[in-house]
């Protein structure tokens, strides 16, 4: 079900003045300040149907990187040499590229550049209500490939590997199905998605997938036994960072590099992810 910004921003707000509320954690968003060190994130997934050539392969993941005003460049230009610091085979974007000014989809051109793997995009809900195709003019020009409801297939290692990038769920441009249609059972392959609940639409097919996914922040305000709460209930997003089982579908949320609607981070430290694949 699309969710409007009104819906979105309500659930953010909500974690954030409740964090406020209690004892302390407005001192330790002030220490936070603008600039929380950036985290590497190594995790490794069993992919069922990888090929041998693809054991080990490797992943880094970036996402949510917000160009704007709430996101130090100096951050996004760490995020992106800490991604190629990882020597991976393949970079992933999973999504909101800008935060809302339409400035920003040109600005993408310049503060994304250099990663230096191939690189595959989706598309999230801020690059949505701010200017889709002018977000996706700028990766495309980087080199970068920008997919919608569509997969495509590399060369890894010598052997086909296959991308498949869902539209945005939170806007109401996800189609999963559409997005696997073609990229074969029992072949390497992973899929993008920049909403999370997208594993909830992807676990009908009963295929095992790996999903890599953004949009939370990890909660952004993240306070213990009360974000995933109000993200649940609020923002509708019961996934809000780290490894999921749903059904067949592996879900990883990245708690991602940039800030929306505040420009603080408190217990959600911003992250690049290196993924190794692993076969079953």
């Amino acid at each position: 079900m699309a969710l409007d910004r009104r819906a979105f921003l309500k659930g953010l707000a909500a974690t954030v003045a409740a964090g406020a509320a209690l004892p302390g954690l407005a001192e330790a968003a002030t220490r936070a300040g603008e600039d929380p060190p950036l985290q590497g994130e190594r995790r490794t997934f069993t992919v069922a149907g990888l090929h041998p050539a693809h054991d080990g392969l490797r992943v880094a993941q970036l996402s949510d990187l917000h160009v704007g005003p709430r996101t130090p460049p100096e951050r996004i230009r760490a995020a992106i040499e800490a991604a190629n610091a990882f020597r991976p085979d393949l970079v992933v974007l999973t999504g909101d590229y800008v935060c809302n000014q339409r400035r920003e989809a040109g600005e993408v051109r310049e503060a994304l550049a250099g990663l230096e793997a191939p690189t595959v995009a989706v598309l999230g809900n801020h690059d949505y209500w701010t200017d889709p195709r002018a977000v996706a003019r700028s990766l495309v020009r980087l080199g970068y490939d920008v997919l919608e409801n569509e997969n495509t297939t590399l060369t890894l290692r010598g052997e086909p590997f296959t991308v498949v990038g869902v539209g945005d769920l939170f806007t109401g441009n996800a189609r999963p199905f559409a997005a696997l249609r073609g990229a074969r059972r029992g072949g390497s392959r992973i899929v993008l998605a920049h909403g999370p609940k997208t594993a909830d639409l992807l676990k009908l097919s009963g295929e095992p997938l790996l999903c890599l996914s953004g949009h939370t922040h990890g909660g952004q305000i993240n306070i213990p036994g009360v974000t995933r709460v109000l993200l649940s209930a609020l923002a509708h997003e019961p996934y809000d960072r780290g490894l999921f089982h749903v059904g067949p579908v592996q879900l990883y949320v990245n708690r991602g590099v940039g800030n929306a609607a505040v420009r603080v981070r408190v217990n959600a430290a911003p992250e690049v992810t290196l993924a190794t694949l692993r076969a079953a």
